[in-house]
């Protein structure tokens, strides 16, 4: 039998993200030993009973003697989880992270790291509505994009391990500066939840708004699908990636006066103009 690639592995927060790359690890027999921490010990019972994890810690006896450690916490207990485990990673050892901004991880991850430890910041675009660890399954990564985001300062040996990581669990990598990163994220993904949010809150402060919904079809359902995202992991977001985010929001906003001024004006042409343009690019979308 090979040697597994890594001795020991924690993974903090061991929910759908996290539980899902534990399973790869095990079906693909990649870790020793896989130790899951978290906030919440009735989901890491549950990760245990599930036979996600091999043993359950607290996440600074978890990540002591690992070869790798990764965070799947709300983006902004990344940071401070980084802070509190840093003493007790081994040297040498590697951490990543799946959060879904990455300007500000990176700098202050390798910033705690030292030299002592790597860090190389991952985001694996994939996910449903559900979470916790009951969530996780191995083919959640399959054909999906995961965008590793090193700096500068980044080892070629490290980025390789990080990438094999996620190409492991069936990812095909991408690699993007930090910053881009979450321009790019915040205009395909955190601006179409915050729309979503705004949508389903429009209808729900209209008076029979309830009484609407009984009626809505596949284009309200569809474009408010991720509403049922879980609202604290999308708060979070929002914070974490506010400049680029508020940007976003911002062009959404001004996009919808002018539709609002075009009906208010009865000006079909300028309609069809904006919806022709939305139309043709959206066309671009494979």
């Amino acid at each position: 039998m090979n040697k597994p690639r890594f001795g020991r592995v924690a993974i903090i927060g061991v929910g759908l993200i996290g539980g899902s790359i534990a399973r790869v690890l095990k079906h693909r027999r990649l870790a020793g030993r896989i130790v899951g921490a978290g906030r919440g010990s009735q989901n890491l019972q549950t990760a245990l009973g599930l036979g996600i994890v091999d043993e359950v810690a607290a996440p600074e006896k978890a990540v002591e003697g690992a070869d790798l450690i990764v965070i799947c916490t709300p983006v902004l207990s990344i940071i401070p989880t980084l802070e509190a485990i840093a003493p007790h990673v081994k040297k040498g050892a590697l951490v990543t992270d799946a959060g879904s901004t990455k300007k500000e991880i990176v700098a202050r991850g390798e910033a705690i790291a030292n030299g002592r430890f790597f860090f190389v910041g991952s985001h694996p675009i994939a996910g449903t509505e559900k979470s916790g660890a009951g969530a996780s399954f191995e083919t959640l990564f399959d054909g999906k994009v995961c965008i590793v985001t090193p700096s500068a300062n980044t080892p070629p040996d490290k980025l390789e391990i990080v990438n094999s990581l996620w190409t492991d669990a069936g990812m095909r990598v991408s690699i993007m500066d930090p910053e881009k990163h979450d321009k790019v994220l915040g205009a395909i993904s955190h601006l179409p939840h915050m729309t979503a949010f705004a949508l389903v809150n429009a209808l729900a402060g209209t008076d029979g708004g309830e009484e609407m919904l009984q009626f809505a079809g596949g284009g309200f359902k569809d474009t408010t699908r991720i509403a049922s995202s879980p609202p604290e992991m999308w708060a979070d977001i929002a914070m974490a990636n506010s400049d680029a985010l508020a940007e976003m929001v911002g062009k959404n906003i001004e996009q919808l006066k002018k539709i609002e001024s075009a009906i208010k004006a009865g000006d079909r042409a300028a309609l069809l103009g904006m919806f022709g343009r939305a139309n043709k690019f959206r066309e671009k979308l494979r």
